[in-house]
Parts: structure tokens; C-alpha cells; sequence
């Protein structure tokens, strides 16, 4: 028997809201779903395989000829009345986001919040059209009319949620069928949205999830088949749906001329705001040699009064934190917080840890996946450029420095988020997704 809030969001019928997303006949092993903080059984999901994935794609292709072919007037009125229906059971889908995801209260609240947010701003992406050509109608269809076309998109499991809606509306609102790969832990919240969507008017089949087992293997297969039966992946932040694998960290610099209350400000969010592990985490920190004592002090000043509120749901995650900073710390990294031991104060959820590297920036160990932040000091521009060049996609730069004089620099960065006295901030704009399919 499913939780109570599970029942509230997905009906007493598991098999109707499994049918509703198109995983009906998954062929695979239910995989219970476990509460990351009470521990009590939430619900069993199928987990879907190749052949599930054929399927599906195959039921997509068909109800793609239907839904491509109506207005664009309709589908913006079906995106509006989806936004309505997110909202109505919201305490029951903030207590499944927290038991099943990991989210704690207050994550939970700003996920649903920011999720409210994304329909409304698709349907105004949508209705305005691309900005390159403004005379052109925007109640156009995007695509042929008849033609059969499925994409696919992804879930980040620290934005169940946001990342849900992100990668699917892009794709609905340019009358596109699509299948999205959830991972087990966040198939109530997507299948909660996915009875939404239909009850909202979408026509069976023009959205259907794929819910990966708990190994890396399975998720690599599942995205492998749909790269090869599907048209294409929508564009979302930070996944390379593709080609999966372990992106470079993200970073967070702190100049000369930055300032360094902000700068510890954003850090605490940026580092360790939902157990550090969301897409726009930046776990290495950058700091100028003259600004890092003041830049700690605050910093520690900010984690006495911080309360970390969610936790890491997977199997290994803590061990594998552990592991790394017992190897970081032999190899010379001071311990700037906690000061002394702590237990959690919640099971499950991880203190935050601050470490600081020793001697300048060179090659610093990235941090695992938790509320982990290793600092780094450097004292030439350069020297935070050359590790600036190995990072990842989000970069959070403070500095006095005009925009005009830094963006030359950095032109030859991998980071695609560049953020100026702010952390960078997770998702795409609604425009660019969907001025990516209509060049698909």
C-alpha cells in the first residue's frame, strides 16, 4: 500500500497513474522507494528497460501525429491550466519531494515554488516567438504538421521538480511528443505531473517517463536507447544526455577587488544549499591570497548559525565524502569547519565541511557530491584562469571589475553560466530550449 501522500498525488490506483505515464507494461523488477528521513516504505516502481524504452518511443511517435497538429493557441492554454494543476495538492508534494528525494522542508517549499514559476514563463517564451524574427507569426506550428517527432530529456534528482518541467515543456509547448528518464527517487513527484498534464487536456502518450534502476549502468542504457530512437535531446542545464559522465566541478572566485561578505554569502548557498548537490554547486572556492583570512572568518561566522536541512539519498554518497576528506586531509588540508566533531543533527542529512587547500592553485581534488567545499588560495590572475580552464559548466566570479573588461578572459572558459556577485543559478531560459527544437 503506497504512503498517504503518495495516494494523495498518484490516486489509490498505482497501476492508473503507471498507465497515465506510459510505464504500464514495464517488463523490469519494482524497486521500492524508501523515506530518505523516516525510513518507511513510500511506494514499489517498475524500472524500465531497453526494450520498455522501444516501446514507449514507439506509443510517442503515434500520439506525436495528434498533438503536433494543434494550435499553438491550444497548447498554451493547456500549459496555463497545467500550472493551476501543480498547485493543488502542494503539502502532499512537499512531503514526498522531502521523503523521497532528500529535499528537507525548506528545499522542498523552494522547489515547489520555482516549479509554479516554470509554466508561466515557457507559455511567455513561447508566445513571444523568436526575438530573430519578430514579424513572424507566432501561432504558427513549429514543426510540420504530421510529422512524427520524439525527444527526450532528464531529471536532475536535486531539482525533481524544476528539472522535470524544464526539460518537457519546451518540447509539449513546440508540439513534440517526449520521453523523460527519472530516476527512481523522483518518479512520484514526475508522475504526479505527468497526471497533471493529462488532466490539464494532453493527449495520452505525448509525455511518458522512463524510470531507471539505482546503478549509473542503468540510466547510460536507458539514454543510450533513446539517443538512437528518438530525434534528439532537449537542451537542459548540465546534462549531456548523450554521453553521460562526471562533469568538472563548478567554481565560485573570489578577486582582489571582490567583496568578501558577499562572496561568503553566496558561498554558503552555493556550496552547501541542498547537501551540495545541486547542478550549479560550485564545491572549489578560489580565493586571493589577501582577501582569504577575512573571506574564512566570515564564511565560519555564516555555518555556526547554518541548519543543513537536506540529505544525500543515494547508497554510498556519505561514505564516499568520508573517503575523500580523509585522503584531502593527509594530503595537507587544514580543517577550517567544524572546529571540532559534530553529529548530524539529523539522520541522514551531512554537516557542511570546509577545508582549506594547501599551497596555491594548481590541480585541487574535486569534492563528491555533499555539502563540501575545498578553498583554494592563488595569488595571480592567471593562476585562477588555468583552473578556471578545467572547470565546469557554472562559474560565480566576485570582483569589482566591469563586465567589459573580464569577458574577453573569459571567452576560452568551458563554463556556459558565468555569474558576476551572485552564485550561478541553475536551468536555462526558457527561450533557448525552445529555439533549439525548432532548428531540430
Amino acid at each position: 500500500m503506497p504512503d498517504p501522500c503518495v495516494r494523495v498525488l498518484l490516486g489509490r490506483s498505482l497501476a492508473r497513474a503507471l498507465a497515465q505515464a506510459g510505464v504500464e507494461d514495464a517488463r523490469g523488477t519494482f524497486t521500492p522507494v524508501t523515506g530518505v528521513f523516516s525510513g518507511r516504505p513510500l511506494v514499489s516502481v517498475p524500472v524500465c528497460g531497453p526494450r520498455d524504452v522501444r516501446a514507449t518511443v514507439s506509443r510517442a511517435e503515434g500520439a506525436s501525429w495528434w498533438w503536433g497538429a494543434t494550435s499553438v493557441h491550444e497548447r498554451l492554454r493547456w500549459v496555463r491550466c497545467l500550472g493551476r494543476a501543480l498547485g493543488v495538492h502542494r503539502t502532499a508534494l512537499v512531503a514526498v519531494l522531502t521523503e523521497s528525494c532528500g529535499l528537507g522542508p525548506a528545499d522542498a517549499h523552494a522547489e515547489c515554488l520555482h516549479a509554479s514559476r516554470i509554466p508561466r514563463a515557457h507559455a511567455r517564451a513561447a508566445l513571444l516567438g523568436p526575438r530573430s524574427a519578430p514579424d513572424a507569426s507566432c501561432l504558427s506550428l513549429l514543426r510540420r504538421a504530421g510529422q512524427p517527432f520524439v525527444v527526450f530529456s532528464s531529471v536532475d534528482a536535486a531539482r525533481p521538480l524544476a528539472s522535470l518541467l524544464e526539460g518537457a515543456l519546451p518540447a509539449l509547448l513546440s508540439g513534440v511528443a517526449v520521453v523523460t528518464v527519472v530516476d527512481h527517487r523522483s518518479a512520484v513527484p514526475a508522475l504526479a505531473a505527468v497526471m497533471a498534464a493529462r488532466g490539464a487536456g494532453l493527449p495520452r502518450h505525448v509525455w511518458q517517463l522512463s524510470i531507471c534502476g539505482p546503478e549509473d549502468e542503468d540510466l547510460a542504457a536507458l539514454r543510450s536507447v533513446l539517443a538512437e530512437h528518438t530525434q534528439g535531446a532537449v537542451p537542459q542545464c548540465c546534462q549531456d544526455l548523450v554521453s553521460p559522465r562526471r562533469r568538472a566541478p563548478g567554481l565560485l572566485v573570489l578577486r582582489h577587488d571582490g567583496n568578501v561578505r558577499a562572496a561568503a554569502r553566496g558561498a554558503l548557498t552555493a556550496c552547501f544549499g541542498r547537501a551540495g548537490r545541486g547542478c550549479a554547486a560550485t564545491p572549489l572556492v578560489l580565493v586571493h591570497t589577501s582577501l582569504l583570512p577575512a573571506f574564512l572568518a566570515d564564511l565560519s561566522r555564516r555555518l555556526a548559525c547554518f541548519t543543513p536541512v537536506s540529505a544525500l539519498p543515494e547508497r554510498g554518497q556519505s561514505e564516499r565524502l568520508a573517503s575523500w576528506t580523509r585522503g584531502v586531509i593527509d594530503g595537507g588540508a587544514d580543517v577550517v569547519w567544524p572546529r571540532a566533531p559534530h553529529p548530524a543533527l539529523v539522520i541522514g542529512v551531512p554537516r557542511p565541511l570546509l577545508l582549506l587547500a594547501p599551497g596555491h592553485a594548481a590541480s585541487p581534488p574535486t569534492p563528491p557530491t555533499g555539502p563540501a567545499s575545498l578553498v583554494v588560495r592563488f595569488s595571480a590572475w592567471s593562476e585562477a584562469l588555468d583552473v578556471m580552464r578545467r572547470g565546469g559548466p557554472h562559474l560565480s566570479v566576485y570582483t569589482r571589475t566591469s563586465r567589459g573588461q573580464l569577458w574577453p578572459q573569459f571567452a576560452s572558459l568551458p563554463a556556459a553560466h558565468i555569474a558576476l556577485n551572485r552564485p550561478s543559478g541553475a536551468g536555462l531560459p526558457p527561450g533557448l530550449p525552445l529555439a533549439a527544437l525548432r532548428s531540430l
